[in-house]
């Protein structure tokens, strides 16, 4: 049998690790405890600058907006790069109708790193998006298709595909 504990921590974030400490009051013996040994408690990042800059480095995906990929890898001898096809979930989206069309800018950026987490390549573009209400309608269900070769560079370990909705600065990233 197994219990859990949970933790939530009090006051504003102030960017620091903390410790978290455990002990069984009493003599338990034969239990072993198994817990996170402290957490970063970080502020929220507040600029869209600073949150661009967490998504590039930050581990996990994230994940306002969801993204799926397909990568289909080209031979090297032809060309170290890949085609990336990403479809972005629509209703993720905060589309606006103006004049008869659901409109919205998603900036899309493709993101190299290294291993060590030193180094960034990144490659963006705007997709703008001016739907007619039955093509609005098809891409709720099918979600909004876009595709780019990525020339793959050098010592570059990872490729990281992030959408920025302009309309409303949400985020969603999938890692390759």
């Amino acid at each position: 049998s197994s219990d859990l504990v949970s933790f939530y921590p009090q006051g504003q974030a102030d960017d620091q690790y903390h410790a978290i400490s455990l002990k069984l009051s009493g003599k338990h013996p034969g239990l072993t405890l198994r817990y996170r040994t402290g957490y970063l408690f970080s502020r929220e990042a507040a600029s869209l600058k600073d949150r661009f800059k967490e998504a590039v480095w930050r581990p996990l995906d994230v994940s306002e907006i969801a993204v799926n990929s397909v990568v289909t890898p080209m031979e090297p001898p032809t060309n170290p790069g890949a085609n990336v096809k990403i479809e972005i979930l629509a209703a993720d989206l905060g589309l606006q109708q103006q004049a008869g069309r659901w409109m919205d800018k998603l900036d899309i950026f493709f993101i190299q790193r290294d291993d060590a987490g030193l180094r960034a390549q990144v490659e963006g573009q705007t997709l703008g998006l001016r739907l007619k209400p039955s093509t609005y309608q098809n891409l709720l269900s099918s979600g909004v298709p876009f595709e780019r070769f990525v020339q793959l560079k050098p010592g570059m370990a990872s490729l990281r595909v992030l959408v920025v909705d302009e309309n409303t600065g949400r985020m969603g990233s999938v890692t390759i």
